[in-house]
């Protein structure tokens, strides 16, 4: 299975709320605390209920208006950041 096709999730150890038009997360291991807006915000909310990265990036297409494979990079860019900083693990 190529690890873009993997299901991934929030973390165990991440607390979040959405406070105006922001998801603030926090990492409860390390007290460290990370914000998301817009199109962010919007894919931490999908990643919730877990998803792949193609069907994060299909749904945010849906939503959000931009060029071609705009997103789907911006995507990979996300969550290759919420990976490195451990807020998502696979579902």
């Amino acid at each position: 299975m190529q690890n873009g096709a993997r299901p991934l999730k929030h973390a165990g150890h991440t607390a979040w709320r959405k406070v105006a038009e922001e998801a603030v997360i926090l990492d409860v291991d390390t007290a460290h605390y990370y914000s998301l807006t817009g199109a962010g915000l919007r894919a931490w909310e999908l990643l919730g209920d877990g998803c792949t990265a193609a069907a994060l990036a299909a749904a945010l297409e849906r939503e959000f208006a931009a060029a071609p494979g705009v997103i789907a990079a911006d995507v990979s860019d996300l969550l290759a950041e919420l990976k490195r900083e451990g807020l998502v693990e696979p579902a």
